[in-house]
C-alpha cells in the first residue's frame, strides 16, 4: 500500500518537474548535416517555386516597381542599355519576389532545423512567429515603396536640375535600387521578431534596450538622414517609424521577461 502511494508520488513529481529538466534529444554530427542539407532543400525548393511564380507576373512586378519614378515632375526616363538587360530584370524581381513570398517557408525550415534543441513551450511560439515575421517584413517594405522612395527619388533627381541633365536612368539600375531600399527597410522591420527569439534565448534583455536607446536614436537619426532629403520635416517623418520600432521591440522583450518568470 504505501509502495503503491510512493510510487504515485513519484510520478505526480515527475510530471510536475521543470520542463527545462527534460533531456532533450541528442543529434550527432552527421544527423545534424543531414537536416541541414534537408532544410535547405526544402528552403531553395520554395524559393525556386514562388521565384518561377514570380516571373510569370514579371511585367507586372516590373510596373508596379517603375510606377514611382512616373509620378514625378518631370517624370525619370528609364532605358535598357544591355541586350540582355529586360531578361536580367524579369529574373532579379522574379528572384526577390519569390524569396518575400517563401519567407514564411523559410522560417519554418529554420525553426524546423533548432526544433530538436527547443523545449515544448518554445515550440508552440512557432506558427505566431511566422506570421509576424512575414507580417513584418511586407510592413516595412511597403513603408519603403510608399514613403521612402518617393521622397529618395525627388531628392535624387532634384540635384541634376541646376546642371540641365536630364534624368535618364538605366532600368536595371533602377530597379536594383528599389529592391535593394525595400528588402533593407523589410529587414529593419524584423528587429520586433529577433527582439522577441534573443529575448527567449535570454541573450538581449529590455534594461539593456533602454539603456542603449540613445545610441539607438542616434543611429536611427543618421540614417533617416543618409535616406531622405536634408530639412528637418522629411527626416522626422523617416525616422519616427525606426523610433516607434525600436519602442515596440522594448515593449516585445519586457513582455517576453515576464512571461518567462
Amino acid at each position: 500500500m504505501n509502495g503503491d502511494q510512493d510510487e504515485g508520488r513519484d510520478m505526480t513529481e515527475a510530471d510536475q518537474a521543470p520542463e527545462t529538466s527534460q533531456k532533450l534529444p541528442e543529434m550527432s554530427f552527421m544527423d545534424h548535416l543531414t537536416e541541414l542539407r534537408k532544410r535547405l532543400f526544402y528552403s531553395i525548393l520554395a524559393i525556386v517555386v514562388t521565384g518561377v511564380g514570380c516571373f510569370i507576373f514579371a511585367k507586372e512586378m516590373i510596373d508596379f516597381l517603375i510606377h514611382p519614378a512616373l509620378l514625378l515632375n518631370p517624370p525619370i526616363h528609364l532605358q535598357v542599355l544591355k541586350v540582355q538587360g529586360m531578361f536580367i530584370v524579369q529574373v532579379l524581381v522574379a528572384f526577390v519576389g519569390g524569396l518575400i513570398l517563401s519567407i514564411p517557408v523559410l522560417v519554418y525550415q529554420i525553426w524546423a532545423f533548432v526544433k530538436p534543441g527547443l523545449y515544448r513551450k518554445e515550440r508552440k511560439w512557432v506558427g505566431l512567429l511566422i506570421v509576424i515575421t512575414f507580417f513584418c517584413f511586407i510592413a516595412g517594405a511597403a513603408m519603403a515603396y510608399y514613403l521612402m522612395l518617393p521622397l529618395a527619388l525627388r531628392f535624387f533627381m532634384n540635384i541634376s536640375q541646376p546642371y540641365s541633365v536630364s534624368p535618364i536612368i538605366a532600368i536595371d539600375y533602377y530597379i536594383r535600387f528599389v529592391l535593394m531600399l525595400m528588402l533593407s527597410v523589410g529587414v529593419v522591420f524584423e528587429l520586433p521578431v529577433l527582439s522577441f527569439v534573443l529575448a527567449k534565448m535570454g541573450v538581449l534583455h529590455a534594461a539593456f534596450m533602454k539603456k542603449s536607446r540613445k545610441y539607438a536614436l542616434i543611429f536611427i537619426f543618421i540614417l533617416a538622414a543618409i535616406l531622405t532629403p536634408p530639412d528637418p520635416f522629411t527626416q522626422l517623418m523617416m525616422a519616427v517609424p525606426l523610433i516607434i520600432v525600436y519602442e515596440i521591440s522594448i515593449t516585445i522583450v519586457r513582455l517576453s521577461e515576464k512571461s518567462s518568470t
